[in-house]
């Protein structure tokens, strides 16, 4: 793909292309494969969330309850 570059192609358009040269076989495999880190992603992103919400939590126990409850793996 790259070995072909129109030498008239603007150089913020070679930079791309070289980008997904470099990272194609892993663009390949998210479409191919059934694996998603999405799940993951997300629990992160609740908890930061709950970080900055609960800031002030003097103790840690106290802000990982709050997780675990939030994520219903305690019941209140």
């Amino acid at each position: 793909m790259i070995q072909t570059f129109d030498s008239r192609l603007p150089q913020w358009f070679k930079k791309k292309l070289r980008f997904l040269n470099k990272y194609k076989q892993g663009i390949k495999n998210a479409f191919d494969l059934d694996y998603s880190n999405g799940v993951t992603e997300g629990l992160n992103n609740k908890i930061k969330l709950i970080k900055r919400v609960s800031y002030g939590y003097r103790n840690f126990y106290h802000l990982r309850d709050r997780i675990y409850i939030i994520q219903g793996f305690i019941y209140q």
